[in-house]
């Protein structure tokens, strides 16, 4: 695809360079990584503090009786990662940390309307807080994008 090129209305995963670039103006000196960046990091060489940006799936909201349209609603997880070994026992700097970092991160974010959805992004149930024994944290929000899904056929207007 062309640097001009639009993409697809249907093209689910979108909304992902506008989300990062919207958390990295906001969160200064925080790594913005996506599912792909992370693909190739192993847990110990990470940059942290981080922000993961996860696309996690789409549930039907409503689809039209001949099925050329549906309404989805998109979740992306937004993912504070740090690593604070002080404490480790207890684990209270390192949620301290994650804790300061995902309020930042979920206030830059909500609300935020990516271009090609059909709103703004709302605040969903997340997943629970992930912990490592290397003394990484992990604290998930979760957010919903509600995207409206069209046959070719509704493209070309028949």
């Amino acid at each position: 695809m062309a640097a001009t090129d639009q993409p697809h209305a249907n093209n689910f995963l979108a909304p992902e360079p506008h989300i990062v670039a919207r958390l990295k103006e906001q969160l200064l000196g925080v790594h913005v990584l996506t599912a792909a960046d992370l693909a190739a990091t192993k847990e110990e060489s990470q940059p942290v503090p981080a922000v993961h940006v996860i696309w996690n799936g789409f549930r039907v909201l409503e689809a039209r009786v001949d099925g050329r349209v549906s309404r989805l609603d998109h979740e992306w997880l937004v993912v504070s990662a740090v690593r604070n070994v002080r404490g480790l026992k207890s684990g209270a700097d390192a949620r301290r940390e994650a804790g300061e970092l995902a309020a930042r991160a979920g206030a830059a974010v909500m609300g935020f309307r990516p271009p090609n959805v059909a709103g703004p992004m709302r605040m969903a149930p997340s997943p629970a807080a992930g912990y490592s024994p290397a003394g990484y944290l992990y604290l998930p929000l979760a957010f919903r994008v509600e995207t409206v899904f069209q046959s070719v056929e509704y493209f070309k207007g028949a």
